[in-house]
């Protein structure tokens, strides 16, 4: 599991030394989340969304890209996975549809 973790983080060395916006506060009453950014790499956003309740939650999070440098559209790939491309709206925020089993953590990547 360690060798998982220290490889992960490698990978992703660049964005996860780079600005964090919390998207909520870490309460443990709700998802708790929180994006890297920086415009400046090709990884432009690292969004972590971590469930502390005991049971799934599936929900929609505004997600707020500004800091990324993106304004049209985010190449967005769950934990690696293939991208989806979801549009960008004018206040800079996107939809992003997410479900997360309980007291896990799911990890996104915005280009």
């Amino acid at each position: 599991m360690v060798t998982r973790w220290v490889d992960w983080y490698k990978a992703h060395r660049d964005i996860l030394e780079s600005d964090v916006i919390h998207g909520r506060r870490a309460d443990a009453r709700d998802l708790d989340w929180m994006l890297h950014a920086n415009p400046k790499l090709k990884e432009r956003g690292l969004l972590i969304v971590f469930n502390p309740l005991g049971q799934a939650v599936e929900r929609t999070l505004r997600v707020n890209v500004y800091y990324t440098g993106l304004s049209d559209r985010a190449q967005v790939s769950e934990q690696g996975g293939p991208a989806t491309t979801l549009p960008i709206g004018r206040d800079y925020t996107i939809d992003l549809p997410i479900q997360v089993p309980p007291q896990a953590m799911k990890w996104f990547v915005l280009e």
